[in-house]
């Protein structure tokens, strides 16, 4: 059984009838369309200038990234302990800081009581960041 998609001349020109007794009918009027106006906001010079000492207590992320690389997936679930993982970044590269994923500053690896650190050697200017 096969269902027609394409209406006959005839069921065409009854569907434009139907609409022609619609739109006849006596349609309600369409409302005029203004455009709306909004009320000028009068800024005080206290919240115009936000200075960034109140942000001082958000917490963000900062990591370090000392390099990358890509590789198949396969090649990655082949990896197992003791694997080695070669990054595109020589030792003698500084390592990018990044707050919340975007880079902010350039550094070296220094290590601080045992513990891993960065000591910052370049702040990224706002034009650079990406």
């Amino acid at each position: 059984m096969s269902t027609e998609t394409n209406q006959t001349p005839a069921a065409s020109e009854s569907a434009d009838a139907v609409v022609d007794q619609i739109m006849t009918k006596g349609d309600p009027p369409v409302p005029e369309a203004h455009p709306v106006e909004f009320p000028q906001v009068a800024r005080s010079r206290a919240s115009a200038a936000m200075p960034l000492e109140r942000f001082a207590e958000v917490s963000i992320e900062i990591s370090v990234e000392i390099g990358r690389v890509t590789m198949p997936i396969g090649e990655l679930l082949k990896l197992g302990e003791g694997a080695v993982v070669e990054l595109n970044r020589a030792v003698s590269e500084p390592v990018d800081v990044m707050a919340q994923g975007v880079r902010i500053a350039s550094g070296e690896v220094v290590v601080v009581d045992d513990r891993f650190a960065v000591r910052i050697t370049e702040i990224v200017d706002a034009e650079d960041k990406g």
